[in-house]
């Protein structure tokens, strides 16, 4: 066994490393891909390169005073390992290390290449990342590089291995993440070594461009490729427009690409970390299968949370509803979909902005701690604070810490204090699981392709919030389930089961591998809701000519006998469901139903008035339903309500919708969070008596939760 210092430890699969007796990191095993900790353990990010030296020792000691275990570094530090070209230097790093090591914190060691430094931008510039008309994205910033220049991928594989071999084996290391936000502030790459990459990529993919041109459509508009070189990236056309399925297609290739250079670089780190040291990355944004991504390259996924975007001067009342900061569940929802139990990376401290752009207030007394505590609600088992200090220098000089430039003492760090306080008294919820009996269907295909189709991706996105927001306002927990294709893993029948309803809203793309896991769940007893524009195209985005639903069909029972978008001077979007009204907007599929399916809702208005609008389907021990509209909050609302799924907790508390609820779980007991995310006072009553874990306090009867307050209730 490797000691690692005080207070840390890491334990991976079949090995276990103690420190004073405890073990705190470790992953859970391969499949799981969650992290997994003796505690719920804290963190902060910090820049040693922005400050002198000799301040970083009164840091590290107030770190450890606010309750702070690990501190990350280095992401954005690549001229401090090689300030020219081939030259090395580590002096800066080990000083820091060393430090941190004689004063028991441990460090997360990231790999520098989200920012090549000015020497290689200045003599390679093929590494940059390009518009789509080509125009080179230039220094300044971050994130310029593109991924497939085999000039940067030498050269990150080269620092890479370097900072390995060098800092791997100092203890107070306990992982690496990999690069910063993959895929953040620019999500398309048009380099000239991505066109080149992308003819590869198709060459591979479809071995003969008659293959390719029959997948791809392009008889249409005389597109017919005779040479892999006339292939290119979507470039500028006329009116914007694209090849549909290509676009889809160069979608798929850039999230290849970013998983190429992320696996790049976790197979170096491989070859020199210690065993006990785990490989993550932080952040999910788009055009990145980030299930992909973690399942070949990472032991987990971490996620970077920020509440405050819910607030900010240019925050769209309509994308952030009713639910403002809890938004940022939804984000949480899709961390813990990749690992049960995730890191929060960097955890909103302060306001928020660049100096152009992400003008954000403050938090207000007690949002840290609420935004903490929803982190950890949703099932992350260790939080680290975006920063330790507000930058005096650069774009984000706004964007601020958990001090202010002053470093004298504030309220955010007195807050911190009594959220870490709070924190020692949930020990024992670590590596619990978040509790969810439905489950939102997503899968990446849809996502990208209704990014350009203007027929299903509003409408799809519409829905979806709309489940995520009803789900919220009636207190049941949801997950979100991304179907998984790969041979790591493939999503199955069992995978499928521990659901007892789901919802997929508007398939559009549905082949017949997921419609036969769908109806294989159905039969075995589950309940499965889709809308309309479900299975009309096929992988590529095509639109065979089968009747709609496609594959659909037969799990529903039903066939689409018509369909139209609504206009704005349609009529109201209605449906009759047992003699009450419900919505049925944008987009109506007219149905007839099949064999033994039964009408349960027809529509009111329009010139399809009294026909079928909702078709169930019994199938096997189960049953399926087919809506032929989209979803508003209130449609989602009734049919879970008519299933019986709403509010399953009520026979143990009874809430407003104002406040949220979440249920982790572990050995048999439930952990209800109540999170109140209002300026105002809410009132609770709690049905059956529960002890308030973070006080120790035994409530019953109605009870008053302080603006942004928190409960965590144990159930026995």
């Amino acid at each position: 066994m490797k000691e690692c210092g005080d207070g840390l430890s890491i334990r991976h699969p079949h090995v276990i490393i103690m420190v004073n007796n405890r073990q705190v990191f470790h992953k859970s095993n391969d499949k799981d891909k969650a992290i997994s900790l003796d505690k719920i353990t804290l963190g902060v990010c910090y820049y040693p390169e922005h400050w002198p030296e000799h301040l970083w020792e009164d840091d590290l000691n107030r770190m450890l005073e606010h309750g702070i275990e690990v501190v990350r570094v280095a992401e954005f530090a690549w001229n401090k390992f090689e300030p020219k070209e081939g030259v090395f230097e580590y002096d800066f790093f080990d000083n820091f290390l060393d430090l941190a090591h004689a004063k028991g914190l441990k460090v997360i060691f990231c790999t520098p290449t989200a920012t090549p430094p000015a020497w290689l931008t200045h003599k390679y510039p093929e590494v940059l990342n390009a518009r789509q008309d080509g125009i080179l994205y230039r220094h300044g910033l971050r994130r310029h590089y593109n991924y497939n220049s085999k000039v940067y991928r030498e050269l990150t594989a080269r620092i890479v291995e370097n900072i390995t071999k060098h800092y791997a084996p100092h203890p107070a290391i306990i992982g690496w993440q990999i690069d910063n936000e993959f895929n953040c502030e620019c999500n398309t790459f048009y380099s000239e070594a991505d066109h080149k990459a992308f003819r590869t990529y198709l060459k591979d993919k479809f071995k003969t461009l008659d293959a390719l041109n029959e997948a791809m459509g392009t008889v249409f508009w005389n597109q017919t490729y005779t040479d892999w070189d006339e292939i290119h990236l979507s470039r500028p056309t006329v009116s914007g427009c694209n090849n549909p399925h290509m676009a889809l297609e160069e979608k798929r290739f850039f999230s290849h690409s970013t998983i190429s250079y992320c696996k790049l670089q976790a197979d170096i780190l491989r070859k020199y970390k210690l065993q006990d040291q785990f490989i993550t990355t932080n952040g999910i944004f788009g055009h990145l299968d980030s299930h992909e991504m973690t399942d070949s390259c990472l032991d987990f996924i971490t996620y970077d949370s920020y509440p405050n975007f819910a607030f900010e001067n240019s925050a769209d009342p309509k994308r952030v509803g009713i639910l403002r900061d809890r938004r940022s569940c939804w984000s949480l929802t899709r961390a813990r979909s990749i690992s049960s139990n995730f890191g929060i990376m960097e955890q909103q401290a302060g306001a928020g902005g660049w100096d152009t752009r992400m003008k954000q207030p403050a938090p207000k007394p007690g949002q840290l701690k609420l935004w903490t505590f929803q982190s950890i609600a949703h099932g992350a088992d260790f939080i680290s604070y975006f920063r330790w200090r507000s930058c005096w220098v650069g774009t984000e000089i706004y964007w601020h810490g958990l001090n202010d430039y002053s470093n004298e003492p504030n309220r955010r760090l007195e807050e911190l204090k009594t959220t870490y306080k709070d924190i020692q008294n949930i020990h024992s919820l670590v590596g619990s699981k978040y509790q969810a009996k439905i489950a939102l269907i997503k899968d990446y295909d849809n996502e990208w392709d209704g990014e350009q189709d203007q027929w299903h991706g509003p409408l799809a996105d519409y829905s979806d919030n709309s489940w995520f927001t009803a789900a919220q306002l009636t207190h049941t927990p949801l997950d979100f389930l991304y179907l998984r294709y790969s041979n790591a893993k493939k999503t199955t029948v069992e995978d499928l089961a521990k659901y007892s309803l789901l919802i997929y809203p508007h398939a559009t793309i549905l082949t017949e591998e997921t419609a036969s896991l769908l109806k294989a769940y159905v039969k075995q007893g589950g309940i499965l809701i889709m809308g309309a524009r479900t299975g009309y195209k096929d992988e590529y985005g095509r639109c065979p000519m089968r009747p709609m639903p496609g594959y659909a069909a037969d799990i529903c029972g039903v066939k689409v006998v018509d369909y139209t978008t609504l206009g704005p001077f349609d009529e109201a979007e209605k449906a009759v469901w047992d003699d009450s009204l419900i919505d049925a907007p944008i987009f109506n599929d007219i149905l007839e139903p099949k064999d033994k399916a039964k009408v349960l809702a027809t529509f009111k208005g329009n010139y399809y008035d009294g026909a079928p609008a909702l078709v169930v389907n019994n199938l096997g021990m189960g049953r399926a339903y087919y809506f032929g509209a989209g979803f508003s909050i209130e449609t989602a609302e009734t049919f879970l309500k008519k299933l019986g799924l709403a509010e399953p907790y009520r026979d143990l508390v009874e809430l407003p919708r104002e406040a949220e609820l979440a249920v982790r779980a572990i050995d048999g007991k439930e952990y209800l969070f109540i999170l109140n995310y209002m300026g105002y006072e809410v009132e609770i009553d709690v049905k059956k008596p529960m002890v308030n874990m973070l006080t120790g306090e035994a409530l019953s009867g109605k009870v008053t939760i302080e603006k942004y307050g928190v409960l965590v209730l144990e159930h026995k």
